[in-house]
């Protein structure tokens, strides 16, 4: 891959993250209620904003990271509210993790929705997966919906798999096929 892909949808634009996302991108994940749920480390500097950008901004971290997270931007102004993408990409089972942090203020709106659509179809079009899955606390009952909404199905359930906030924590894995 030459250049790092972008994605449109109606109302938004997936992209390469870039060094001037460092302030939106610190904005989003040093608020520890968007990153609850996702290990519940918040970025405590501008600095770890922009190792995040520079790991993920271009196609050559793709090989060296098996990840492709996208900058999720709205097309109106050109906004970072988010991140999202696909991770433990395994090129022989042809599978991958998708995940995504949204902005507080997007958390409505079905803009995670969308941006996560797009994610889909382009992990079983371009990047020819078969198999796309999630894993997420079960606790988090919001991520659930959206998942089920998107087609998932859950696949399995790990018992106290993971331990943050100083307490251990199901995790439930869904997956969708391509078909």
């Amino acid at each position: 891959m030459k250049d790092f892909p972008t994605i449109e949808t109606k109302r938004l634009i997936l992209t390469s993250l870039k060094e001037e996302d460092q302030n939106s991108l610190f904005s989003i994940f040093s608020d520890p209620n968007v990153t609850y749920y996702d290990g519940g480390k918040v970025m405590k500097t501008k600095t770890q904003a922009l190792h995040y950008i520079r790991a993920y901004k271009d196609p050559s971290s793709i090989l060296l990271t098996h990840t492709i997270r996208f900058g999720i931007r709205l097309k109106s102004s050109g906004e970072l509210i988010g991140t999202a993408g696909f991770q433990n990409w395994d090129r022989t089972s042809s599978k991958a993790e998708i995940g995504a942090i949204l902005s507080k203020n997007y958390w409505s709106g079905g803009y995670g929705v969308e941006a996560a659509k797009a994610i889909i179809d382009y992990g079983f079009q371009q990047m020819k997966l078969h198999k796309i899955y999630a894993q997420t606390i079960e606790d988090n009952r919001s991520a659930v919906k959206r998942l089920e909404q998107l087609g998932f199905h859950k696949e399995g359930h790990f018992h106290d798999h993971i331990y943050m906030h100083r307490h251990y924590y199901d995790v439930v894995v869904y997956s969708l096929l391509n078909k």
